[in-house]
């Protein structure tokens, strides 16, 4: 009997021991699996964030490239669209002031050189080039693109079509841009050399005055007249 007994107390214990013991391989599996549910979510909340910022990403690159599309000033079709919505109006091409200088420049022409003819506004790279023509110097682009977009006020022309002088009015907006004495120190140096004659007229001069600088320039600095 007591045989049986200590058996039924040592089965007891033993069953007891591995109850506890699988109840505790049970708690740490369930913390083990809740941790790694944890670790799931976070892989998958970030793997969601990531998708998200990925598809900003593309959503501002697709906007971005349609902007440009829709804003691209060198497609045709944008500026037929462009100039379709806008309304215009017609200004003139010569301010109020320097219209004295260009009818000044037109009787000069007609009694001294009447074979000559003048144009106004007119851009530097249309008559300035460089001496030689190489595609891969980069000083030529460099010196070509520092005067390409700048504008006479008027060029003169022989009968051939060479430029013979350039004159520049200095009225009283002419030094609105804080830039505008280095811009016109690029333009005296291109024409020099390029040598064209620049005759620089200050604002207010008179007609006697603006054909005296014209006589005097091309008189001393200027080839013969053809």
């Amino acid at each position: 009997m007591t045989t049986i007994l200590l058996l039924l107390i040592g089965f007891t214990a033993g069953f007891f021991i591995r109850t506890v013991r699988a109840k505790s391989q049970a708690d740490k599996a369930k913390r083990q699996a809740d941790a790694l549910d944890q670790q799931v979510g976070i892989l998958q909340r970030e793997l969601l964030a990531m998708r998200d910022a990925e598809s900003r990403r593309l959503g501002d690159v697709a906007r971005r490239k349609r902007f440009f599309e829709e804003n691209d000033v060198s497609d045709v079709e944008n500026q037929i669209r462009f100039i379709s919505h806008t309304e215009l109006r017609a200004v003139r091409p010569v301010n109020k002031e320097a219209v004295r200088v260009l009818y000044a420049l037109d009787e000069w022409i007609d009694t001294h050189q009447p074979y000559w003819r003048m144009a106004f506004e007119v851009s530097m790279g249309a008559f300035i080039k460089t001496s030689s023509y190489d595609p891969d110097d980069r000083m030529q682009k460099a010196a070509f693109s520092s005067y390409n977009s700048k504008r006479v006020d008027f060029l003169l022309i022989d009968r051939f079509g060479q430029p013979v002088l350039a004159v520049e009015y200095h009225g009283t907006g002419h030094d609105m841009s804080d830039d505008a004495p280095d811009r016109m120190e690029v333009k005296r140096l291109a024409l020099e050399r390029a040598g064209i004659p620049l005759v620089e007229v200050p604002a207010k001069a008179t007609k006697a005055e603006i054909v005296r600088m014209v006589d005097q320039k091309l008189t001393t600095d200027a080839p013969l007249a053809r």
